[in-house]
């Protein structure tokens, strides 16, 4: 179905004369009686008969004419709505974030989002960094902010966003408050707590006791405000997010000197991802925390 001649004709239709359609649509008079005869041709019927009154309509142009007005109707409202897509009126943007990112930065960061464009439908999926990463693999998630994996995939794109360190943190009220260092058997009766295994930061807190030869009991968790507040308690220790340690007056941390509890936070997305204008001026938020 071509769209440009359907025009002409609804315009010839309308008009009933050949040099006013031609002026309207800017075209040439040889232009638009070009269109005519070959949709004449096209659909093999007779749409006009003409006389001293100009162009008047077949029985047969008035069925096409009546469809052409739906058509074109249908067609001003596809561009209109892929238009308001493009410019963020319209849409959806779903977005990714492990643990750590999600309590930092994503509250923030989709606030902002929301303010500049507050008619599209923002969604947030929290889960372990390996999980949205396949997420992203498999173009559920638009993008994500999310903690290294140590396993780059070649289809996803990675921006360097920041760093975070994990520590080992406690309550204010905890018997190691106050130390800025400890001694391999000063943790061997106390209860670490763990995020999911699954997670980046589940898998350094196994390396780590693995590193030290420690067997303490553990606890694991599945949210990093659950472990937070455990350790308010007082009764427990955890390796966690020295940036989100420093958010919690009631916790406080010891620096452990080991270079792999040092971490990259990446910005991630599909190299195939089409970038619409909410994506990009969420990029741009996410830049800004670099």
């Amino acid at each position: 179905m071509n769209i440009q001649k359907l025009s002409v004709f609804i315009s010839l239709v309308e008009t009933r004369k050949m040099t006013e359609t031609a002026h309207l649509l800017g075209l040439s008079t040889p232009t638009v009686s070009f269109h005519i005869k070959t949709l004449e041709e096209d659909y093999g019927i007779k749409i006009f008969r003409t006389n001293a009154g100009g162009y008047r309509l077949t029985e047969a142009g008035e069925l096409l004419y009546y469809y052409a007005k739906q058509l074109s109707q249908i067609n001003r409202t596809l561009e209109k709505s892929i238009e308001d897509y493009k410019n963020g009126e319209q849409g959806s943007i779903k977005l990714g974030a492990s643990g750590v990112p999600a309590h930092l930065f994503m509250p923030e960061l989709i606030h902002q989002l929301a303010e500049r464009y507050p008619r599209i439908k923002v969604s947030l999926n929290v889960n372990t960094a390996p999980e949205i990463e396949n997420s992203l693999l498999l173009q559920e998630l638009d993008c994500a902010l999310m903690m290294e994996t140590g396993n780059k995939k070649s289809d996803l794109i990675y921006e360097p966003i920041t760093t975070d360190k994990i520590v080992l943190a406690f309550s204010k009220t905890h018997l190691f408050a106050g130390k800025t260092t400890l001694a391999a058997n000063d943790l061997y009766d106390q209860t670490l707590l763990v995020h999911r295994l699954s997670s980046s930061t589940g898998y350094f807190s196994k390396s780590w006791l693995y590193e030290k030869k420690l067997r303490m009991e553990t606890i694991q968790l599945d949210s990093v405000s659950t472990i937070t507040k455990m350790l308010s308690y007082g009764k427990a220790v955890a390796l966690i997010s020295k940036r989100l340690i420093e958010k919690e007056d009631n916790l406080s941390y010891i620096e452990l000197q080991n270079q792999d509890l040092e971490r990259q936070i990446y910005f991630v997305y599909h190299r195939n991802l089409w970038k619409s204008k909410p994506f990009q001026y969420f990029l741009k938020q996410v830049q800004r925390l670099k």
